[in-house]
């Protein structure tokens, strides 16, 4: 699908309420931790995409009872974990799905094959076998080693030692920890110090005690957690997400605007929110509010040098941002966002040419000379990636002749975004997705 975007008239504010879809990070763990529990859970908010749905088809083949509702779902877990899946569990391409089942599915007993795109064929998991080959399960790559197809054979973990490499992604070491309470021994989970997307570790133990679970933290890079023990059911919301955020935060940037975005709290554990804090760095002015944040573009944007170890996902937004920051930006340490859903890396690099931005793609970052991007030559290229769709759609608010080909790559983390967005081209709203405030 080919999606036009139209440019905003020439000194147009943006300004506008944005209600978001549920985070997808949070719900991906929701559905694992309620799987594991004992009792029904019930998850409202919860993300209904392309990823969830792959997470949760995949917990229903292993014998979850899940029921979405209008504004919930119901989780009950199996009587037995697992039930034997009749083929391959097809996560798409879905790194988040496939990282975080594999332990799931290795804490409990039976033969489980996973598999995805070809792209997911090219995504490490190589760390998360290692450490479930050390507590007991049999682990097989079934083409290339370290990457999927995979096949799992196991009767449960054993307690242990383990150490989990998770330098190119912090999903390697949420999967041993979300899986690890239901061993048969306690765990000890210890990592090299350098973790891709750190926050998001901190969200799996967070929402792991708020399920119950006791653990100790022997070390800044160990954490020891007592098994067997039960996640505890329960009744969760799931907060709105900052990725998805992003775009609008990054469209208040871009025109001088005045976005606001709900549900949302300074206190959220998701990783991304810190692109308020780049943000501010650029000129925005950021505002807290009861329910959300609003974000207030400057005159001018501030080009930024920026670590973005934490926050890989946000690269594609400031990239597009500092195309319109007048002087040299630097986004550095994320080399591993060449494993992501597309070689993220290469293709900004690729597109923001198309725009004449100079770009000097490095091995593990990007440095943008902004402040004279042109209306591109041809539509862009999103390379099967939701989060290059989603940041080159935010050129068209400003430039003539952008036109996104492979439009549809949105429905893996934001279903909706195309309706919301159309609404920021037409400037005004409608309801609460997208109505501008009094």
């Amino acid at each position: 699908m080919k999606k036009s975007i139209k440019r905003l008239p020439k000194g147009h504010r943006v300004k506008a309420a944005i209600r978001l879809p549920g985070s997808k990070s949070i719900t991906h763990r929701a559905l694992l931790i309620a799987s594991l529990a004992q009792g029904e859970s019930i998850i409202t908010n919860a993300l209904a995409a392309e990823d969830t749905l792959l997470t949760a088809e995949a917990l229903r083949r292993l014998g979850t009872t899940i029921a979405w509702g209008e504004t919930a779902l119901l989780v009950r877990p199996p009587a037995r974990r697992w039930t034997q899946p009749d083929g391959p569990l097809f996560l798409g391409n879905s790194g988040t799905s496939m990282r975080l089942l594999l332990s799931l599915a290795a804490a409990g007993q039976g033969r489980f094959i996973f598999d995805g795109s070809p792209r997911l064929r090219q995504r490490p998991v190589g760390p998360v076998l290692d450490a479930l080959a050390a507590l007991g399960a049999a682990c097989r790559c079934l083409k290339e080693p370290g990457y999927p197809p995979i096949e799992i054979v196991s009767r449960g973990l054993n307690g242990g030692d383990v150490l989990v490499d998770a330098r190119q992604s912090s999903q390697f070491l949420s999967s041993l920890l979300i899986a690890s309470p239901c061993a048969k021994g306690e765990v000890r989970i210890s990592w090299p110090e350098q973790v891709a997307s750190l926050p998001y570790v901190t969200l799996t133990i967070e929402m792991m005690a708020q399920a119950g679970i006791q653990f100790t933290r022997p070390a800044g890079n160990q954490i020891a957690i007592p098994a067997p023990q039960p996640y505890l059911a329960a009744s969760c919301t799931v907060e709105g997400d900052c990725s998805s955020a992003s775009y609008f935060w990054a469209a208040a940037a871009l025109t001088g605007g005045d976005i606001t975005t709900s549900p949302l709290s300074p206190e959220s554990r998701q990783g991304d929110l810190r692109l308020l804090e780049v943000l501010e760095e650029m000129g925005c002015g950021i505002c807290w509010g009861e329910e959300g944040v609003t974000v207030r573009g400057p005159d001018r944007l501030r080009p930024v040098d920026l670590d973005m170890n934490a926050m890989p996902d946000m690269v594609p937004t400031v990239a597009v941002l500092a195309a319109f920051a007048r002087g040299r930006s630097r986004i550095r340490n994320v080399a591993h966002l060449r494993v992501k859903e597309s070689d993220r890396l290469h293709a900004l690099a690729t597109e923001l040419g198309r725009f004449a931005v100079p770009v000097t793609e490095q091995p593990d970052g990007l440095v943008i000379e902004g402040g004279a991007a042109r209306p591109p030559e041809g539509a862009i290229e999103v390379y099967n990636d939701h989060r290059i769709a989603m940041a080159f759609a935010l050129m068209g608010l400003c430039l003539e002749g952008v036109a996104i080909d492979g439009a549809e790559a949105v429905a893996k983390s934001f279903p909706t975004f195309w309706e919301l967005f159309e609404q920021l081209e037409q400037g005004s709203g409608g309801g609460a997705w997208g109505q501008s405030p009094a």
